[in-house]
């Protein structure tokens, strides 16, 4: 049994689906501490394990109403923990983790009982506010990631554009030195007609 644990935890959703055909029963066990697969899964943000709860057609409230043992967590509890560093650094900048994270939040939010958005774990905490405490330093990290990437921009564009500028007003085969005038301003290909 501790082998569907390790395959949830790890994404292997092929062993799960030739596991669930042959012993339905199985995928349904919970670890001692009342964490089903699906727990783990949104634990470990392995989404195509999460998926399995759709395609094997559960009543959504009756695996989402788990709560762990010791913790007395529910599953969106398990959602607002920061997720492990090899599922966070699939994507890359702080800003764009946090709205990974973000989303995977809203996503359980959306599976689980309304009620349980409020319910408060063992340490009397909510699903938002563990949510708030673990991706403290990811928010912290993710505002610098932008406001750096806004002055690269911002220094891009102003290089861009003093160069525009300068293409605009430069006349084309430059200027006589001494007299300021356009080198071409006699040739036939300069005049404009």
């Amino acid at each position: 049994m501790a082998l569907i644990f390790e395959a949830a935890e790890a994404g292997n959703v092929e062993f799960l689906i030739i596991i669930s055909d042959s012993y339905p029963d199985l995928i349904w066990k919970l670890k001692e501490n009342n964490m089903s697969i699906f727990h783990t899964a949104v634990l470990h943000r392995q989404e195509s394990v999460f998926n399995l709860i759709y395609e094997i057609g559960d009543p959504m409230n009756s695996i989402a109403s788990y709560v762990t043992k010791d913790d007395r967590e529910n599953m969106l509890h398990l959602a607002g923990k920061l997720a492990p560093l090899d599922r966070l650094n699939i994507v890359s900048g702080a800003a764009l983790q946090m709205q990974r994270e973000l989303l995977w939040f809203k996503e359980i939010e959306n599976i689980v009982p309304r009620s349980f958005a409020k319910r408060k774990n063992s340490r009397g905490k909510t699903p938002k506010e563990i949510f708030g405490e673990e991706h403290k330093d990811l928010q912290k990290d993710g505002e610098m990631w932008m406001k750096n990437t806004a002055n690269n921009c911002m220094v891009v564009a102003t290089l861009i554009a003093t160069v525009m500028f300068a293409a605009a007003f430069t006349v084309p085969g430059g200027s006589d030195q001494t007299k300021g005038t356009p080198i071409l301003l006699r040739s036939t290909s300069f005049m404009m007609i």
